[in-house]
């Protein structure tokens, strides 16, 4: 059974997956310890060449993608190596520095290559903008602005004399992990244009389409530090960006039961999913289940998984946790090896402590052979499709559905794998970002001291494609982090399947 651990969990974030028992699949971070090197106070291309050449470094070496000769990986890399560099010597301000890493480690396409800034939201223009219908238009205008805003529902046409598409594609999208090609990539890269984070792609003013003609709007920042406050952000923000209700089972109807399952993370929501479980398993073994993995972005997917073999046992539960991959590789040096031994050593993951410490021994063993990565679980092709044929029929217990969106990710989509394994799954919701075949991040400090990188260390097998998305049975067109409407289009839905 697969268990995922991601950088939300715990210290860190670990994947696991076993045949027996669960194979450990995880994401830990290790921290580099880095001197950090004297450079003038202003002296941005010196700080900015040298961090950048640390982390091309790490990538190279430390990128289970990278070692292991992936195309997805190498050919960013060293097209992204040749213009980081070349970028970090031309750095002369702090917004340089910035632009010039994130362009970098966002070039991989995939959140699991991270890099952590702080960057915080330091200004704002007052207006959201969301891709509907084909359109960038206007979701949110706040009230009691300084200057004149376009009224909620204006189509946006251009910003600082760019057509709105190609102004997102060049001034956003470079910053952005999301793949212009994924379905959800143009609202995402919308909804973050208006608001300030240190990278310089706000617009100035823009041209909307009001009322049956054009009118220009100037749209200067306001700091979040002069009044907007932190707090107002927050409330703008979470009237669309969806988040699944907190851990716990919701009487949808009278045979409907709806989980909550915001997160994977045992260090947040450990003590609500152990009271889930028992829940789960005095249900009565009819109806539906819908799992609510809106904005799971991740952490220890062994908290789905436990939710699986509550409903329907152990033993059919741990089989479903071993669909989601079948080989896993992982990088053999020692920072990973010690990883594993501090996981092992953690009372959080008593229950895993053999498998986390037989991880540690065979990268040991690897390592003395001067090999650079080791497989650590291994399932043969014919194998994993037999299992897959084997499970694809419950034995018995309520029917499974899931609301997924743009922010399941990671142990999420490993959750997601393990019960689409179940023929007659229903997804419902929006598409999310593409699927990634890598894990167990270890984290290093930039030599600078001014933020950290996070690199993937391992590399699963799985039937699921790189980079694509997972694509709901059924989609949802309205606000995903509307509640009530959401769950009443769910509850409607399931009810005309299951008249059929």
């Amino acid at each position: 059974m697969s268990y995922y651990l991601t950088n939300s969990t715990l210290p860190t974030s670990p994947f696991m997956t076993a045949n027996k028992k669960p194979r450990l699949h995880i994401l830990p971070l290790a921290f580099a310890a880095v001197a950090a090197p004297c450079f003038a106070a202003t002296d941005w291309s010196a700080i900015a060449q040298a961090d950048m050449k640390f982390a091309i470094e790490k990538v190279r070496s430390g990128h289970a993608g990278s070692v292991s000769g992936q195309i997805d990986v190498t050919a960013p890399l060293e097209a992204g190596a040749r213009a980081g560099m070349l970028e970090a010597a031309d750095a002369k301000t702090e917004q340089d520095y910035n632009r010039a890493l994130v362009r970098f480690i966002n070039g991989f396409g995939d959140p699991h290559t991270g890099i952590q800034l702080k960057l915080p939201t330091r200004a704002w223009t007052g207006v959201v903008l969301d891709h509907i219908d084909g359109k960038f238009r206007v979701i949110w205008s706040e009230p009691n602005w300084p200057q004149p805003l376009p009224p909620r529902g204006a189509i946006v046409q251009s910003c600082d004399n760019v057509w709105i598409g190609t102004y997102l594609k060049s001034n956003v999208a470079p910053f952005s992990n999301h793949s212009l090609e994924y379905d959800t990539t143009p609202s995402d890269l919308a909804r973050k244009a208006m608001f300030d984070i240190g990278l310089g792609w706000t617009p100035k003013q823009c041209v909307f389409q009001v009322d049956g003609g054009a009118r220009q709007y100037q749209l200067p920042l306001r700091a979040v530090a002069d009044g907007i406050g932190e707090a107002r952000i927050d409330a703008v923000r979470n009237r669309y960006q969806a988040k699944a209700k907190p851990v716990g089972l919701y009487r949808l109807a009278a045979d409907k039961q709806w989980v909550g399952m915001p997160d994977f993370n045992g260090g947040i929501s450990g003590d609500a999913y152990t009271a889930l479980y028992p829940q789960l398993a005095a249900l009565k073994h009819s109806g539906w289940i819908i799992f609510d993995l809106r904005g799971n972005g991740g952490g220890d997917s062994s908290w789905g998984n436990r939710a699986l073999q509550a409903l329907y046992g152990a033993a059919y539960g741990e089989e479903l946790g071993n669909t989601a991959t079948y080989v896993k590789s992982v990088i053999a040096n020692q920072p990973t090896i010690d990883l594993f031994r501090r996981y092992a050593g953690l009372p959080q993951f008593a229950a895993s402590k053999a498998e986390f410490e037989g991880v540690a021994g065979k990268l040991e063993a690897a390592l003395a052979k001067g090999e650079a990565l080791a497989p650590v679980d291994y399932a043969s092709r014919e194998d994993a499709s037999a299992l897959a044929a084997k499970v694809s029929r419950r034995p018995g217990g309520p029917r499974v559905a899931a609301v997924i969106d743009r922010g399941c990710f990671s142990s999420c989509m490993n959750f997601v794998q393990q019960i689409s394994s179940m023929s007659d799954t229903v997804i419902l919701g929006e598409p999310t970002i593409g699927y990634s075949p890598y894990g167990e991040g270890s984290q290093y400090k930039l030599p600078s001291g001014r933020g950290a990188i996070t690199v993937p260390s391992a590399i699963y097998t799985a039937f699921q494609a790189t980079r694509e998305p997972f694509a709901p049975t059924m989609r949802y067109d309205g606000n995903m982090a509307d509640d009530d409407q959401l769950m009443a289009w769910v509850d409607a839905t399931l009810t005309r399947l299951s008249a059929h």
